[in-house]
């Protein structure tokens, strides 16, 4: 299918605005070009909910910001644990707001969005420390956050679903956390940049080959090999017993082979997963509710998998 329309005009604008590559830039003034992008043009209108609450969450090392947001109703809702996108050197709770007050909305699951630390202040496996602290406290505390007592979901989008799947696999065999679902959301799953899609030219995607190179090496360098699952879920010797799983992936997307192939993994052993790829849509698409209707089929896709 072609690109959509709206995506395309973004692409071409934000080839036209930039000056030179992201890591030729500060980092205050990468984070801060994030920060801009998601205005209500974008993501759409805010919902309103009930509830929404800033929490500290013991970490391994600090402190982990975290913020819950309860739909409406009187009931307690199941917790779905949320790690946003951003390459793990960019990104956060305000930036993924928007989405996460729709996703509680939709999927009626009290959310909880997880500010994580980034590179390259905090190279891995910080992140993925604060992400694996944060499900096992919320597994234990659910009650304490308003929510239902029982298995938890974790959800995650581009580095965010990185975090979610490696998530899954560290607490697989984790006594004190039950994970009922994974929902993955254009997910990275292999440091490598081997599958074909990789190569998309720039034209005809909002995240290149080189940036992710540039994510990547930020975030792990050389504090582990590229084919190490804690990173790249996808060569993990053994993924059974997972928690059943929802993927979706973009046409228009660098990370869409590596999705599909993490989904046929996955199938492989015996984990009941749904793979979707929505046709003519672009990386992040899913915070973009004000372009694209697509972005909230798919929100609606995630609250039938919960169903």
């Amino acid at each position: 299918m072609a690109l959509n329309t709206a995506l395309k005009q973004l692409i071409a604008t934000k080839l036209a605005h930039a000056q030179r590559p992201q890591w030729e830039m500060p980092i205050a003034e990468v984070r801060q070009a994030f920060r801009n992008l998601w205005t209500p043009a974008i993501t759409g209108e805010v919902v309103p909910l009930r509830r929404i609450e800033d929490i500290t969450i013991p970490g391994v090392e600090t402190p982990i910001p975290a913020r819950a947001y309860a739909p409406d109703g009187p009931e307690r809702c199941p917790v779905m644990l949320y790690f946003h996108g951003g390459g793990y050197v960019k990104g956060g709770i305000g930036e993924s707001d928007a989405f996460c007050r729709n996703l509680a909305q939709v999927t009626r699951h009290l959310v909880l969005s997880i500010d994580y630390r980034l590179a390259p202040e905090h190279p891995f496996p910080a992140a993925l420390d604060d992400a694996a602290a944060a499900t096992l406290w919320a597994g234990t505390h659910t009650r304490d956050l308003g929510g239902a007592p029982g298995p938890v979901v974790v959800c995650g989008e581009s580095a965010g679903g990185n975090l979610a799947a490696v998530v899954c696999l560290l607490l697989r065999a984790n006594p004190a956390i039950a994970i009922r679902y994974q929902v993955l959301l254009q997910p990275v799953v292999d440091f490598t940049l081997s599958f074909p899609s990789i190569a998309m030219p720039a034209t005809e995607c909002l995240v290149p080959r080189e940036d992710l190179a540039w994510y990547y090496r930020t975030y792990s360098g050389d504090r582990c090999d590229p084919r190490d699952p804690r990173v790249s879920p996808i060569f993990a010797d053994d993924l059974a017993g997972l928690a059943p799983a929802l993927i979706i992936a973009a046409e228009y997307d660098t990370l869409r082979d590596e999705a599909e192939a993490y989904a046929r993994r996955l199938k492989a052993a015996g984990v009941a997963t749904r793979y979707i790829c929505a046709d003519g849509m672009v990386h992040g698409f899913l915070q973009m509710r004000g372009l694209v209707p697509d972005a909230q089929a798919a929100a609606e896709e995630i609250a039938r998998a919960l169903s």
